[in-house]
């Protein structure tokens, strides 16, 4: 021990020397060389990750920062920061100041610490980064591989934590404070014919999935979806299914509320990436010339449209369209014919989705779901009377939520199916009563060709 204490004192006096006794560049250069003589010993090498660079918010560290706070609920490290906001579905963690952890990459361990501290001065604030060391030999490994994957992973743990909000636009712009949306519709409860529903989802996740292959080919990735079909057959709540199963932020937009083609266009653009843009009831916001037609449209009424079709056309698929990427177009309309074909082409509407009255493969999904039967002897009778009756799949889910016993909940639905039915019924029976009268007042060729019509509807 003494002799320990012995060299201490010596290395000590030695500097004390040369400090005192050589000439300043002399102390300089010996000390540059005693730097360097130790860093070859030194085989750790550290990264720094700064909150802000250049007064901006640094992506590095708010990508460290989310892909830590993913493993730190599976690691033991002596203080956690948990935290939970509105605008985010989970919980999320953090690292408390001066802590350390080690995260694990193509099995080379990676050394994380966090520190923080307040900037001295009048105006306080706080200053946060990371330090990353690891082995000197892995720098080039942590440059080009392991950074890039961080920032991936943080990508699609921001995208799936976040909420789902609806923008809407209002006096030109998009209202600056969206709603939550906290609309509980999935594919998995959606009432849906089964096919289409899964055709549809294949469609969104191969979308979702061609990033790289869009770029390839030249093409701007996006997607168009038209819903069409009665009311009340729940082309909504598809849009709603959708936005949940992309984790997508919903863009109503009323046509009718927008003053101009420049509006429209910067309405566009202010439109986030990894969104979806809704057009509902497209043939009613604003009438359009549809151009196939030979009809023309009056001067005067062509002067009170404020959206042009053809502004509507380089909406869809123009220059501006190209700003953005992972953007889906939905429009909605009742009916497909009163369309402009220009707007339905491939390229701005790609998949045209029929949603029709309830299917019996519906029924049957709303019976999984309402019910928690997959199967009932009365299932056969709803199979053959369906065909028959119009009625939207919310209707047979409001008979099925009347009380949750299934026997008295198919009867209940047999019994309204049946009593649609015959109501249906009374219709072409009024009509054949009342020509049967015209008939015997005159006989008029027009009557009698419409009453045998009706005799051979009557007995089908």
């Amino acid at each position: 021990m003494n002799s320990v204490w012995a060299l201490l004192a010596s290395i000590a006096l030695i500097r004390t020397t040369l400090s005192n006794y050589l000439p300043e560049k002399l102390r300089l250069y010996i000390s540059a060389r005693f730097e360097e003589w130790t860093r070859r010993f030194n085989t750790d090498e550290t990264m720094v990750f700064k909150d802000y660079q250049s007064s901006k918010m640094n992506q590095l560290f708010q990508a460290a920062n989310l892909y830590l706070g993913e493993s730190l609920p599976t690691i033991s490290i002596p203080c956690v920061t948990v935290e939970k906001t509105e605008n985010v579905r989970n919980l999320t963690f953090s690292m408390e100041k001066n802590t350390e952890m080690i995260d694990v990459y193509e099995n080379i361990p990676m050394k994380w610490k966090y520190f923080s501290e307040y900037s001295q001065g009048m105006s306080k604030h706080e200053i946060r980064w990371y330090e990353l060391s690891f082995h000197k030999e892995y720098k080039s490994l942590v440059t080009k591989c392991y950074l890039p994957y961080i920032l991936e992973r943080a990508n699609k743990i921001k995208e799936r934590n976040r909420v789902v909000q609806l923008h809407t636009a209002a006096h030109d712009f998009w209202t600056p404070k969206p709603v939550i949306i906290q609309h509980p519709m999935t594919f998995e409860t959606l009432a849906m014919d089964g096919n289409l529903k899964k055709e549809l989802v294949e469609d969104l996740d191969r979308f979702m999935n061609s990033k790289e292959y869009y770029q390839q080919i030249g093409k701007v990735w996006k997607r168009g979806y038209l819903l069409y079909g009665p009311p009340g057959t729940g082309k909504s709540s598809l849009i709603a299914a959708m936005a949940n199963h992309l984790n997508f932020d919903i863009y109503n937009l009323n046509l009718s509320a927008v003053s101009s083609d420049f509006v429209l266009q910067n309405l566009l653009l202010s439109t986030a990436n990894r969104s979806i843009l809704v057009i509902e009831d497209i043939d009613c916001s604003i009438k359009f010339q549809n151009r196939e037609s030979g009809i023309e449209q009056p001067i005067k009424y062509q002067q009170q449209n404020k959206v042009t079709l053809s502004g509507l056309l380089n909406f869809f698929d123009g220059i501006l369209s190209c700003c953005g990427e992972g953007k889906i177009l939905v429009a909605t309309t009742n009916y497909k014919d009163r369309i402009d074909p220009a707007l339905l082409r491939a390229g701005r509407m790609d998949m045209h989705i029929y949603l029709t009255y309830c299917t019996f493969s519906a029924f049957k999904q709303l019976a999984l779901r309402y019910l928690e039967i997959s199967d009932h002897s009365l299932f056969h009778h709803i199979q053959k009377l369906l065909p028959k009756v119009k009625v939207s799949p919310a209707e047979v889910a409001g008979e099925l939520m009347k009380t949750r016993d299934p026997k008295a909940s198919i009867e209940g639905l047999i019994k309204h199916l049946e009593e649609k039915m015959a109501t249906l019924k009374l219709v072409p029976s009024t009509i054949h009563l009342f020509l049967r009268h015209q008939i015997a007042k005159s006989m008029n060729l027009q009557y009698h060709f419409l009453w045998h019509v009706m005799e051979l509807v009557w007995t089908m």
